[in-house]
């Protein structure tokens, strides 16, 4: 299991190594780095706050080396996580569910995320993400370190 994790991983980051910096998904606004269409956009500051050291129970470190961090995310229904930030970062959504992402100095929104989709984000500020849906979500995080 841990190899085809590792496996999975490195074949969406080498993807989204490929993509231009303008192509994330545009109906996730975590993500988006277009407003053209009304989407907030998160950008990163200087305040860092690491997901393994604010919520080890939700996160689980699987890979890391000095290129990319490889973690596991997992939240129950009803299930809240503390406050964090974002490397730029991978991820692939092993099992689905409705988040409530709670942004730092910006309006609550919804997300759903869908079993097998995929999305490149960059780095996003300060949030915390609510699992209001009836099911577990489970997503694997592939952070950046350093290209070459």
């Amino acid at each position: 299991m841990n190899k085809r994790i590792v496996f999975i991983s490195i074949c969406f980051l080498a993807s989204a190594c490929h993509q231009q910096s303008g192509s994330a998904n545009e109906n996730n606004p975590i993500a988006a780095s277009d407003t053209s269409q009304g989407n907030l956009v998160l950008k990163a500051d200087t305040t860092e706050i690491d997901v393994l050291k604010a919520s080890p129970d939700k996160y689980k470190l699987v890979l890391e080396n000095e290129h990319v961090r490889v973690i596991e995310y997992s939240l129950k229904p009803g299930e809240k996580d503390n406050p964090h930030t974002h490397r730029a970062k991978t991820s692939y959504v092993i099992a689905g569910g409705t988040f409530r992402v709670y942004p730092e100095h910006a309006e609550p929104f919804d997300y759903i995320e869908v079993q097998g989709a995929t999305e490149w984000s960059d780095k996003t500020t300060m949030h915390y993400v609510e699992n209001i849906g009836q099911t577990t979500i489970t997503i694997l995080l592939t952070e950046i370190k350093a290209a070459r």
